[in-house]
């Protein structure tokens, strides 16, 4: 059985909202927000990213994943690690 980390979750849509973090539907039609900040600050390729204005222009890619225009995107199977989770 899959731990909820390795399991691939793919998106129909994504919306920016501020803190670095994403509103997204799942293909399932689930909603959840992202936290992306603390993988935004913690690995140097993600410098882009840092500035909001090219942050807020994510996209959801014909295979369900967030991608950003100069190439950078986020696997499936990690996507359920930004998950924000509330009571």
């Amino acid at each position: 059985m899959n731990s909820p980390v390795e399991q691939e979750v793919y998106l129909r849509e994504a919306k920016p909202l501020p803190d670095f973090r994403l509103k997204v539907v799942t293909t399932a039609g689930e909603e959840m927000v992202l936290d992306l900040a603390p993988l935004i600050y913690s690995r140097d390729f993600c410098w882009r990213l840092r500035q909001e204005r090219y942050f807020r222009m994510v996209r959801v890619d014909e295979h369900g994943v967030l991608s950003w225009p100069e190439g950078e995107d986020l696997a499936p199977e990690s996507i359920l690690r930004f998950r924000v989770l509330t009571p």
